[in-house]
């Protein structure tokens, strides 16, 4: 059985929109117990229990997943189905504050909103993105590499 500490943050979010990419809702219990056997947990023990559910209150300021009246369940099932500004907001969220490659920046956002590839529809929502921020003033960027305008 795997240590909570050995489960890597930023795979949460992936495991998360797997488990509720069945389309089916659940509260907040039964997503914890679920969520815990998906990663190979027997039992849902103190620690265990303080780390998903804070990863599931995560993946709902992320928008991966609504919360209405209690009940979880999968926001969107693809990039496009974002809204744009909220796409523009979560990807400056998930950028670090030093420079990073467009194509590192494009694949730890599709980490950040739970999607375990970075194909075709996200690169070029990516791209987009990038261009729409730079013309915005909110993203720098020096050739191959991007970061987060200085707020001024």
């Amino acid at each position: 059985m795997p240590s909570i500490s050995q489960i890597d943050p930023d795979a949460l979010p992936g495991v998360i929109r797997q488990l509720f990419s069945d389309g089916q809702s659940r509260d907040r219990e039964t997503a914890l117990r679920d969520l815990a056997d998906a990663l190979g947990f027997k039992r849902l023990g103190p620690l265990i229990k303080e780390t998903l559910a804070s990863s599931l209150l995560s993946a709902a300021r992320r928008g991966i997943l609504k919360n209405e009246a209690g009940e979880l369940s999968l926001l969107y099932r693809s990039i496009e189905d974002y809204d744009r500004n909220s796409l523009k907001s979560q990807f400056l969220a998930s950028l670090g504050r030093t420079w990073t490659e467009r194509d590192d920046a494009a694949r730890a956002f599709a980490r950040w909103l739970g999607f375990t590839r970075t194909g075709p529809a996200i690169q070029e929502t990516v791209r987009s993105l990038i261009n729409g921020l730079i013309r915005e003033r909110r993203l720098e960027s020096d050739s191959t590499q991007i970061r987060r305008a200085p707020k001024g």
